[in-house]
């Protein structure tokens, strides 16, 4: 299975996920990323906001920000870069993007991704070595290869996201963690 068939599988049964199974799973992630000693210890945290029937971690970026935390999310700003933003309040200074995903406006603070303790990575698929796949255009990538070195990286996805082997090419960027809904997986030690 290549990379485009991979992709095309987990979107279309991702889509198809029943509301409260969304719900669910989601409650168990963020209960599980909320007592990870990495995250009680991070003090810049890169998330994202969710679309469509991704896990839901919004309630995990308002405990973030409410445990004093800097909360950042992703800004695209090209077709191939995204960059980190502060984001203070989760009500206001974001816009639906072009993607139909929710970003910070220009007026949150940029920051700099050498401050950036721990990355948490959508994907549409990872694998039980840390690889992952998006939906094709590489920005996580991209990013992620220039964080610095001590940045951890947790893989955010359900359960059946995560398969024994996926694709994977020399420019993809692979994730230090996975954390899903029934286990997570520890890959590097940083």
């Amino acid at each position: 299975m290549d990379k485009r068939q991979l992709r095309k599988g987990i979107n279309e049964k991702r889509k198809m996920l029943d509301e409260n199974y969304v719900k669910i799973a989601s409650e168990k992630i963020v209960i599980t990323l909320q007592n990870l000693s990495d995250l009680k210890s991070a003090n810049t945290v890169m998330s994202y906001m969710p679309y469509g029937n991704e896990v839901d971690i919004k309630p995990l970026n308002q405990w973030i920000l409410s445990q004093g935390k800097i909360l950042c999310l992703p800004r695209v700003i090209s077709p191939t870069e995204m960059e980190p933003r502060i984001v203070n309040n989760l009500e206001r200074g974001l816009y639906k993007s072009s993607f139909g995903i929710f970003e910070p406006t220009v007026e949150n603070v940029l920051t700099d991704k050498a401050n950036i303790d721990l990355v948490l990575v959508p994907g549409l698929a990872f694998d039980k070595n840390g690889n992952r796949t998006g939906h094709g255009s590489g920005y996580y990538d991209r990013f992620l290869s220039s964080c610095k070195k001590r940045t951890l990286f947790i893989g955010i996805a359900y359960t059946f996201q995560v398969l024994d082997s996926i694709p994977s090419d020399p420019y993809d960027v692979k994730v230090h963690k996975i954390v899903t809904e029934e286990y997570t997986i520890d890959l590097i030690k940083l």
